[in-house]
């Protein structure tokens, strides 16, 4: 299998989520996600695209799977199943921590706190 994922910066992300360009995804655990994720992205827990839930994205839309950070190879993995189903995928490989660090969109309850 030939992998043509695109690695991305953060600033061309930026650019993708602000012109509704692609589903970004977070493949941390839900908990983590309730807790803090890159504001517009869905949840979808590594295991649940591994178990087939890819099935439920828009399959014409491009997608970005994210993880923690440049540690963390989930988001690979996840976009390698995506990939393996036809789906376009671009790799941000910064992940929460260069997003949240860089002071670009967050949300969550972390953020909703006083």
């Amino acid at each position: 299998m030939v992998i043509l994922m695109e690695l991305i910066s953060k600033e061309k992300l930026l650019e993708f989520i602000k012109n509704d360009e692609v589903t970004v995804i977070n493949v941390l655990a839900s908990f983590a996600y309730t807790e803090e994720h890159i504001k517009g992205s869905i949840s979808m827990p590594f295991n649940i695209i591994e178990d087939g839930g890819w099935n439920k994205l828009d399959q014409k839309k491009p997608v970005v799977p994210y993880c923690a950070g440049k540690t963390c190879h989930a988001s690979r993995r996840a976009g390698e199943i995506l990939e393996s189903h036809g789906m376009k995928v671009y790799v941000y490989e910064g992940g929460i921590s260069e997003w949240r660090d860089s002071g670009l969109p967050m949300e969550g309850e972390k953020y909703n706190r006083k």
